[in-house]
């Protein structure tokens, strides 16, 4: 037994799913799951029932786990005094932060996982419709807590490692009295000439809508632009269009949201370089993430 082993578990345990356990560890699922046998062969009981839907912990599994927790939050501790005994200057993360992590209510545990690592600083960029993944790799940023595009307006992944911290239903937010607020759910073709919301020209939050239309086959009617979240949002509230996003912005926000029908999700992703993606203190603070973001799954 030894501590990647028992962090692997506990990862399979935070997200009850090998496949996303996986994607989060950046390993691939039969990896994962060889070492999670040989864990279990070592301690002679099981600690997961494989399902179909994902796996659940069985009792033995509960009480190890219990102690690995201890034993994880031990090696963090470690890391990060060998990190303040490593490092003569500061670390220096430059962090993407979208709206999600506002309206997830994750703003603060970002903040106390500086606090409890002084030796590394951030700077915080939360400008609306940036092109982050192009940031990453001109090294203008180091980290981006964001959505992933859709696929067609995906560049190649390859460079790029993300895994999902949390995944949102999406739904039309509309104003509390827009005549969609008492309709239990919306399809793209009922949006049909609406009034929607939208970023600048151009940004991914334009292209996304742009290619939403193409899918779908909508003919949008007015288009107000924004590069601000709360000026996209104030215009949805005050009744002037409607937009897409996530669940939570409805009470964030203070306007109504109308799940997609067909259903829609979209992922709040951790995305970093994959040539970067091992450097301690990313780890550090992707580990800190998922486990923040573990209380919402």
């Amino acid at each position: 037994m030894n501590i990647v082993q028992i962090q692997y578990a506990l990862t399979v345990a935070r997200y009850k799913n090998f496949s996303k356990a996986a994607e989060s560890l950046f390993l691939s699922q039969p990896a994962l799951s060889l070492q999670i046998r040989k864990l279990e062969q070592e301690l002679g009981f099981s600690l997961f029932l494989r399902k179909a839907q994902g796996v659940s912990i069985t009792p033995e599994g509960e009480a190890f786990l219990r102690d690995a927790l201890d034993v994880e939050d031990a090696w963090n501790k470690l890391l990060k005094n060998a990190a303040l005994c490593r490092n003569k200057t500061r670390g220096h993360l430059r962090i993407a932060v979208s709206t999600r992590i506002y309206s997830n209510r994750l703003f603060d545990d970002i903040v106390a996982f500086f606090d409890g690592h002084p030796e590394i600083e951030a700077t915080f960029l939360t400008e609306a419709g940036a092109d982050f993944l192009t940031a990453l790799q001109n090294g203008a940023l180091d980290i981006a807590l964001d959505r992933l595009p859709p696929d067609p307006l995906l560049p190649d992944l390859r460079k790029f490692f993300s895994c999902e911290l949390i995944s949102e239903e999406q739904c039309v937010l509309v104003s509390p009295d827009s005549r969609y607020a008492s309709c239990h759910t919306l399809s793209y073709s009922d949006l049909q000439g609406s009034t929607f919301i939208t970023g600048l020209e151009n940004s991914m939050e334009d292209r996304s809508l742009r290619q939403i239309c193409r899918e779908y086959g909508i003919s949008l009617g007015k288009l107000y632009r924004s590069d601000g979240i709360n000026t996209v949002m104030d215009l949805v509230r005050s009744g002037k269009g409607i937009t897409v996003g996530p669940r939570s912005f409805a009470s964030y926000f203070g306007v109504c949201a109308i799940p997609l029908e067909p259903s829609t999700c979209m992922s709040l992703n951790f995305i970093c370089l994959r040539d970067r993606a091992a450097s301690p203190e990313i780890v550090l603070f992707k580990n800190h993430l998922i486990k923040a973001c573990s209380r919402l799954l």
